[in-house]
């Protein structure tokens, strides 16, 4: 008799574990991007279902767009009502949406996800994500026409757009240069951009703008490219020389004084211009600087922009760089004068170019002072043209007591001389930020 009782009871435990098992209560959890989806010509919205009590029976997902319905997908999972889901307790997937063939216009729609388990109560989850559709890309009016720019130079060019774009600018092949509202013309956009001295001659500056959807278009900028060459320069490194900078820059170090004279020529210069390059990612929207860029007072030009370096120690070649600005010679421990308005956003030691000052001034504009001797002024000051930054001296890199003076658009070193030219200023540069010169066009 109590064998019987046991066996009923282990029976009944039992049934009772079961009945709990298939009267399970969770709901599948569909795990995905709630928010607004701007969706343009294709788009793919990434989610992952999962069930962790009787498993998965069911996903489907599908668009409506007022009245009309799109089924995208349906799938039924092996499993049965009393045993449950066979594998499937988590689906991750894609759904890839194409407004065009899956007969959507523009405007707004919604995306529904249902899943259901094996549950005896039929549990289920529903998640709708708002979309908006969106397949036109923006339209670009170029403002500008046809523009010489010499190789190494900087051109700005006037646009607009007919509608808010999340990004635009210019691109020079990889380079990106970002465009601004302008300052005198609300409605239009101004981008300064670059022809890199080692430009392929097969690449052409564009302007490019997407939105919100990810439509893109591209306007190809009208420029004829005045060619030029570049000078060439031998720089012989003295054993002395090399000692007394791997010493500054990189001390502790040894072995070969030579091999870390070129690791710093090399792989410091890298990160310095990465540097240098990130620092410039972040401008002031508004035009900060006026009238032409002022050289250093009664300074002597050095080298000059995209200089071809080779460096010789013995003899022999051991190295080339390019020179990205210009090495400007006065007195020694002269003053260092800001070259236009601007604001401070680095003052501090750059590796190769010693302690050095940047300054933004507005619109994707930068100008760089190297191998200071000493600071006059700190980051997130505002300067006017004719402040002193503080003293030429020999950090750095440099061989004697001199001014490095860089010019930047947007991270991208470009050639002093135009900024330092007014009548360059006011040809190239003043009528494409002149209102009455853009109403013109």
């Amino acid at each position: 008799m109590r064998l019987i009782w046991i066996l009923l009871l282990v029976l009944g435990g039992s049934l009772t574990g079961y009945l709990i098992t298939r009267f399970e209560r969770g709901d599948p959890q569909i795990q995905t991007r709630r928010s607004p989806v701007y969706v343009g010509s294709e788009y793919v919205h990434p989610l992952s279902v999962y069930d962790e009590g009787t498993g998965l029976e069911s996903v489907r997902i599908w668009i409506q767009q007022g009245d009309k319905v799109v089924d995208l997908l349906s799938e039924t999972y092996p499993g049965n009502l009393f045993t449950g889901a066979d594998s499937k307790s988590q689906v991750g997937m894609e759904v890839r949406l194409d407004p065009k063939k899956q007969g959507l216009e523009d405007g707004q729609a919604t995306l529904h996800f249902e899943a259901r388990d094996y549950s005896w109560l039929g549990n289920r989850s529903n998640v709708a994500v708002p979309l908006m559709i969106d397949t036109r890309a923006p339209l670009i009016s170029l403002q500008t026409g046809l523009t010489y720019v010499r190789r190494g130079g900087a051109e700005a060019v006037v646009y607009q757009l007919n509608e808010a774009s999340v990004k635009h600018g210019v691109e020079v092949g990889e380079l990106f240069f970002p465009g601004y509202e302008h300052p005198s013309a609300p409605g239009r956009q101004v981008a300064f951009y670059v022809v890199p001295a080692d430009m392929d001659p097969g690449l052409r500056p564009q302007v490019f703008a997407s939105d919100r959807a990810g439509n893109r278009s591209i306007a190809r900028i009208p420029i004829e490219i005045i060619e030029r060459n570049f000078p060439s320069d031998r720089i012989e490194l003295s054993l002395a020389f090399m000692e007394k900078k791997v010493n500054e820059l990189m001390s502790g170090a040894n072995g070969d004084v030579l091999a870390t004279y070129l690791k710093i020529n090399n792989e410091m210069r890298r990160a310095n211009a990465k540097q240098i390059h990130e620092l410039c990612q972040r401008s002031s929207s508004d035009r900060l600087w006026s009238g032409e860029f002022r050289q250093l007072p009664n300074s002597h030009v050095g080298a000059r922009f995209a200089d071809q370096r080779t460096y010789v120690f013995e003899g022999r070649n051991v190295d080339s760089q390019v020179h990205q600005g210009y090495d400007l010679a006065s007195t020694s421990n002269a003053p260092v004068l800001a070259a236009n308005d601007g604001v401070v956003i680095f003052a501090d030691p750059l590796g190769i170019y010693g302690n050095t000052v940047i300054l933004d001034h507005g619109l994707g504009l930068f100008s760089l002072y190297g191998h200071l001797s000493g600071f006059a002024v700190e980051k997130g000051e505002a300067v006017s043209k004719g402040n002193v930054l503080g003293k030429t001296g020999t950090t750095g890199l440099a061989g004697g007591d001199h001014l490095h003076f860089a010019m930047l658009v947007s991270g991208v070193f470009v050639d002093p001389l135009e900024w330092f030219d007014p009548r360059w200023i006011r040809e190239h540069i003043e009528p494409k930020l002149s209102y009455a010169a853009l109403d013109k066009h």
